[in-house]
């Protein structure tokens, strides 16, 4: 009984973490009136780091698996989703831009475009950290 338990925390973990990779930009907002602007995205970043090490160590505790080879396949879920999160920024300042454009009759000066937004979102960027992080420290241990 106490695995069913288990993977229905599992599942809502990962719910809770998506909502966080979503909301992100909210939360870089509320710590930028307390962070000095040198220091937030670095900040930003450890704790997203920091939540996905965690979260990675209490699957691991809730499936009896070991902990790297949690971390193993946990690294890839966030990093899809910080992958589409990236996407998903990329393609909201498209659309704003298109919007702008057609409702001033393209008399706008900036043009949006996916493509032309050199800027990652900050999970996208812990989570390739963690990815990397993650499958080096495997590879390492495996050989």
């Amino acid at each position: 009984m106490s695995y069913y338990y288990s993977v229905a925390f599992t599942i809502i973990l990962l719910i809770l973490f998506t909502l966080a990779a979503f909301a992100i930009d909210f939360i870089s907002k509320i710590l930028q009136k307390r962070i000095h602007p040198k220091y937030l995205k670095i900040t930003i970043v450890l704790i997203l780091l920091s939540f996905m090490v965690s979260g990675s160590y209490a699957i691991s505790l809730l499936g009896n698996w070991k902990f790297i080879d949690t971390i193993f396949f946990s690294s890839l879920c966030f990093f899809g989703l910080g992958w589409l999160t990236n996407i998903t920024r990329k393609a909201n300042t498209n659309t704003q831009g298109t919007v702008t454009r057609f409702l001033t009759n393209h008399d706008y000066e900036h043009q949006y475009e996916a493509v032309s937004s050199p800027e990652f979102s900050l999970y996208f960027i812990s989570s390739l950290i963690f990815f990397i992080g993650s499958w080096g420290i495997a590879f390492l241990l495996a050989f």
